[in-house]
């Protein structure tokens, strides 16, 4: 490989934290980061499925480039805990990702936290859960980050937003299943993108760089008729894979995007175009 590109998508020895990182994208930016050397320190409540995922890599040395530490994203006294631990142990922080969303723990429509309900019946505490999740806990995660990048002199923070952050969810490939992507989801992952642009601003004086990923739809085992109808509706002809965003990843956290910053990298196979 051409040494001039091999320096431009490098990550060797530069510690990337990626909260929620145990989740489906979330964890395959924590491998395609190890694989381009980086330190990955994963924040997230889900210590088993973390372990899990980390105990099916073959490849040792990426095993020992991934670290993870349980941390509620929600929680300002535990996030701060966990960057001084991360700065304590790695001496640095070069990057985060906000990589992470509320999901709900039940699919009926009689749970008063439900994450599914419809707009006309959904509960208030469920509206409360998403935006502490999905808006705070990147609001915070950033804060309490920069005094890190301002002692660097330089940082990068990547907000993972959504399709649903950009256009209003399509009732119609939900079917007949009784659920649509709520309205919570969708308002905290829209101002997630303004969020990232106003940080871009506010910080561009440290010399840090502030960017969102909207991903579309992946593939996680959802059933049949939601599948034929997302596909209908994706001029690729599919849905997504969490490996379709390892190379958008590499490209935002690494000098290859270096003259970038409040952008919102649409990524979605076509979703969005009409």
């Amino acid at each position: 490989m051409d040494s001039t590109i091999e320096k431009l998508f490098s990550l060797k020895n530069k510690v990337v934290i990626v909260a929620g990182g145990a989740g489906q994208i979330g964890f395959s930016f924590c491998e395609i980061l190890s694989k381009a050397g980086a330190r990955v320190v994963i924040f997230d409540l889900d210590i088993d499925m973390a372990n899990q995922k980390i105990s099916k890599i073959k490849n040792k040395e990426i095993i020992k480039r991934i670290d993870f530490l349980k941390v509620d994203v929600t929680n300002k006294l535990e996030i701060k805990e966990s960057l001084n631990s991360t700065y304590r142990k790695y001496k640095r922080i070069d990057a985060v990702i906000n990589s992470f969303h509320y999901k709900g723990n039940s699919r009926k429509l009689d749970t008063n936290t439900n994450f599914f309900v419809d707009f006309e019946n959904y509960p208030e505490e469920a509206w409360d859960k998403v935006h502490d999740v999905n808006l705070k806990g990147t609001f915070l995660l950033s804060q309490l980050t920069t005094p890190y990048f301002k002692k660097q002199k330089k940082g990068i923070i990547i907000n993972i937003s959504s399709t649903y952050g950009n256009v209003s969810p399509n009732p119609q490939i939900y079917g007949n299943s009784g659920i649509n992507s709520p309205i919570a989801y969708a308002t905290s992952k829209a101002a997630i993108i303004n969020l990232t642009r106003y940080l871009a601003i506010h910080l561009a004086k440290y010399n840090v760089r502030v960017n969102c990923l909207s991903p579309g739809g992946v593939f996680n085992n959802q059933s049949k008729e939601f599948v034929k109808n997302y596909i209908e509706k994706t001029p690729i002809g599919r849905m997504a894979n969490a490996e379709d965003y390892q190379g958008a990843i590499l490209f935002l956290l690494t000098d290859a995007s270096s003259y970038m910053t409040g952008a919102n990298l649409i990524i979605d196979g076509g979703w969005t175009a009409w």
